[in-house]
């Protein structure tokens, strides 16, 4: 009921902030993003770079992977505080995907959380994505990782869409269940093995690069 009512919460909450966002962009919440162009992608042509996305666009895209982020890390934190990983392991399981999805609904974008080394395969990136984040590790290698990147680009039936994405770090507190294999205590992987028997979300450090949020929204016009 609890995490029924912080849902329902965070979902109105989303809402009232993406009826903000063309205040903040005409206040200049759009500007300075670090622009880092992915390889273009089979069947999405790049047509703008960061600086000539829609400010819009933009500031309704980091509003939506702030609140998803800072949602789903206190969704985890309220079950690591009551001591359990394998609590945190089955609400991350049962509830994320829920939640994420009902995020996307009360805003109408499609947000997501992605990973080349994915345990939900619904985390699975896509071509884009997949081109954006061999680069980021390139990148984080030589301490070089930018902070977001943003790009205009057209899909093959000819939409144009706000492609936006932001790095994941691995965290510490990440590493009782993403960490080397058998460091994981054998409960938590108990439940991993379960629910996740493809999974290849593990050998991390604290540091690595996990993955992105990665945010796709619709533009209107040609």
């Amino acid at each position: 009921m609890a995490l029924r009512w912080w849902r329902d919460g965070w979902v109105r909450r989303a809402v009232l902030l993406g009826r903000a966002v063309g205040l903040a962009a005409a206040v200049g919440l759009a500007l300075g993003w670090f622009p880092f162009a992915a390889e273009r992608a089979a069947g999405q042509a790049v047509e703008q770079a960061a600086g000539q996305a829609p400010a819009e666009a933009v500031a309704q895209a980091r509003l939506v992977t702030r609140e998803l982020s800072q949602g789903l890390q206190k969704m985890l934190g309220e079950e690591l505080a009551k001591g359990g990983f394998v609590g945190a392991v089955k609400v991350c399981s049962e509830k994320a995907q829920s939640i994420t999805g009902d995020f996307n609904a009360a805003l109408g974008a499609s947000a997501r959380r992605v990973s080349p080394k994915y345990r939900n395969p619904n985390d699975q990136p896509d071509a884009y994505e997949s081109a954006m984040l061999a680069r980021w590790q390139v990148a984080h290698a030589r301490k070089a990782l930018p902070e977001e990147s943003v790009e205009v680009v057209r899909d093959p039936q000819g939409q144009r869409h706000l492609r936006y994405m932001k790095p994941i770090l691995v965290q510490a507190m990440c590493l009782s269940c993403h960490g080397a294999p058998e460091a994981i205590p054998a409960e938590v992987k108990t439940v991993l093995d379960n629910r996740y028997p493809r999974d290849l979300a593990t050998g991390y450090q604290a540091g690595d690069l996990r993955g992105a949020v990665s945010v796709r929204i619709p533009l209107n016009g040609d």
